[in-house]
């Protein structure tokens, strides 16, 4: 069934907090029940409830032959976590599976190089104590063509993580506390940053860096977070504007002006900045 935006609500939708960022022209897109979505390098994905895949081209949501619970395009193509917990590359329009498993969360908004978080069985005992995000390094992200082909992995040593996400010069990530924390100057071909994770004030449930390296997150509220005063002298920024879009949000991802709102109930939303 359609959802349509009463002409008052999309009156709420275009106002912001007087110390937030300027938000206008919300609409609502044509695809429902959305579980996430994820921007970058020009391109926009999305996952719905029954974990499918679509493209975003023109105005049209495209079917991606396959299903994820997890899905992120950026400078390195569109990567996804599989049913099985297995990462895929889309590779000459199919999706492909590496060797990597266990995961549950996937960004490839690194430069050049890919991140995910897991969720580790008991055999996985040294994992558990090293951490539960992966890095894949740009020599293995970029020249991952065919399942034969192998895949270098190096463990990010920082806890339980449940989402990370990376941008041209920093590195964000949640925990399953909510808690916040951000490295710096990651090497993509080592995967290896400040060798610090350091903490961030506030809470959030998840984080999304844009390819031009602002942040984003949603925290267990539904309130969308933009980080302020983030620069590469300063790359934790300096304090957290609310951006109010009235519906509760569950996932949000910036990319080019536009920021794209997946609601609570599944309702997907594209705004301009």
């Amino acid at each position: 069934m359609k959802i349509k935006l009463s002409s008052a609500l999309l009156a709420l939708l275009s106002i912001s907090l007087a110390a937030s960022q300027s938000i206008h022209n919300c609409k609502e897109v044509t695809l429902r029940n959305v579980q996430q979505i994820d921007a970058g390098a020009g391109q926009v994905i999305a996952v719905d409830r029954s974990r499918r895949v679509f493209h975003l081209h023109g105005s049209n949501w495209l079917y991606m032959n396959n299903y994820m619970q997890h899905a992120s395009v950026g400078p390195t193509g569109i990567w996804g976590v599989d049913r099985q917990g297995y990462i895929n590359k889309v590779v000459a329009g199919k999706w492909t599976r590496t060797s990597v498993n266990q995961m549950r969360q996937v960004d490839a908004g690194g430069d050049q190089f890919v991140v995910a978080t897991g969720i580790l069985d008991q055999q996985m005992v040294t994992a558990v104590l090293r951490g539960s995000a992966i890095c894949v390094n740009r020599t293995s992200a970029v020249g991952f063509m065919t399942p034969g082909n192998s895949v270098s992995t190096f463990w990010i040593t920082a806890g339980y993580l449940k989402y990370y996400s990376c941008g041209p010069n920093s590195c964000w990530a949640v925990n399953n506390k909510d808690e916040v924390f951000v490295t710096k100057r990651v090497d993509p071909r080592t995967c290896k940053g400040s060798n610090v994770l350091s903490k961030v004030a506030g809470t959030l449930s998840m984080v999304e860096v844009a390819t031009d390296g602002s942040v984003y997150g949603v925290n267990s509220k539904g309130q969308i977070l933009r980080r302020n005063g983030i620069s590469i002298q300063r790359p934790k920024g300096t304090s957290w504007i609310k951006i109010d879009v009235c519906l509760p949000a569950r996932h949000v991802s910036y990319d080019l002006g536009r920021l794209w709102v997946v609601t609570k109930t599944g309702i997907a939303l594209e705004c301009l900045i």
